[in-house]
């Protein structure tokens, strides 16, 4: 699971997604290269859904791994 925040000049929201931080890492990694156009992510947290993300409407976009408890 990863945090992701994003923030723009109108809204700035942390939401929690299912998938890891190393894919997450790899989704850029492909988005830099023109290989994808946006993250498509599982949302969990605040509410459950399926979600895109498109960096480029974003002022700044952080992940946060999650450390998991066990």
């Amino acid at each position: 699971m990863t945090d992701i925040r994003l923030q723009n000049p109108y809204s700035d929201e942390v939401i929690k997604v299912k998938e890891d931080y190393g894919h997450i890492l790899n989704m850029l990694e492909w988005l830099e290269r023109g290989n994808i156009n946006y993250l498509q992510l599982h949302q969990i947290e605040p509410e459950e859904r399926f979600i895109t993300i498109n960096p480029k409407n974003f002022a700044k976009v952080d992940f946060y791994e999650i450390e998991e408890v066990k």
